[in-house]
């Protein structure tokens, strides 16, 4: 199964993404320690790759407040108006059923948006929109550069 059928997206939505030049360089790091991982779909590593490509980079102490960090904490509203609060992080730190990694198609989606815009992920054999409602916690707004 293809999850994120890159080539029905266009390029312009990684560069409508933002992330910190320390979160590019540790997407790349995984991507490059998992090539040829049997449990990590390449589809996943080439989305991120090109996410990482072709996003505006920032410096952590200069990322603007309402992009999606890694780490940060985010209020999802569906188009049924329900609501779900997600964690943003790495697959090995997991630790709660909010945590998403970026290798899951919500996760990867979410990475660099904007709060008050939608996203849209394939996930379970359909596309889903979730609207980005409100970033909770963004770790680079906290000077906590190190997560």
């Amino acid at each position: 199964m293809n999850m994120y059928l890159p080539d029905r997206v266009s390029h312009g939505t990684w560069r409508n993404k933002t992330i910190t030049f320390p979160d590019y360089n540790r997407i790349l790091d995984l991507i490059q320690g998992n090539l040829g991982n049997s449990k990590v779909a390449p589809d996943i590593l080439h989305y991120l790759y090109l996410l990482a490509s072709y996003s505006k980079k920032y410096f952590s102490e200069e990322v603007p407040d309402n992009i999606v960090t890694m780490n940060s904490e985010v209020i999802l509203q569906y188009e049924n108006m329900q609501e779900q609060t997600i964690r943003i992080v790495y697959p090995v730190d997991i630790k709660t059923q909010q945590d998403k990694s970026i290798y899951s198609p919500i996760g990867a989606a979410c990475l660099g948006a904007t709060e008050n815009s939608y996203i849209y992920y394939y996930d379970e054999d359909r596309y889903n929109k979730a609207f980005v409602k409100k970033i909770i916690f963004q770790p680079e707004k906290e000077k906590l550069y190190y997560l």
